[in-house]
């Protein structure tokens, strides 16, 4: 299950950690608090760290900042694509 961390409110650890949402719901889930924010901290880097990629690239290549695994420590590690970007072209499901 992902859970979009803009609708998180408040974290508590109960012992288990419950997440309320702004809505009121409430999410138990394994996690112990300071791996769901370190989580949602590192999805939140790597969104803006591919933003900032893709800007800045001239070439056009394409770059996947897949979100960590828990086996892998939480670091998330950085997966180019070649290939040409359509200039000025949006991706589907943002045509205005």
């Amino acid at each position: 299950m992902f859970i979009n961390e803009d609708l998180i409110e408040s974290i508590e650890a109960t012992p288990d950690t419950v997440l309320t949402l702004v809505d009121g719901r409430k999410i138990v889930v394994a996690d112990p608090p300071h791996i769901v924010v370190d989580r949602a901290r590192l999805y939140r880097a790597s969104v803006l760290a591919a933003t900032e990629e893709l800007r800045t690239r001239p070439s056009g290549e394409l770059v996947m900042f897949p979100v960590a695994d828990a086996g892998d420590g939480g670091v998330a590690k950085a997966e180019t694509k070649p290939g040409p970007r359509a200039a000025g072209r949006r991706p589907a499901g943002g045509e205005r």
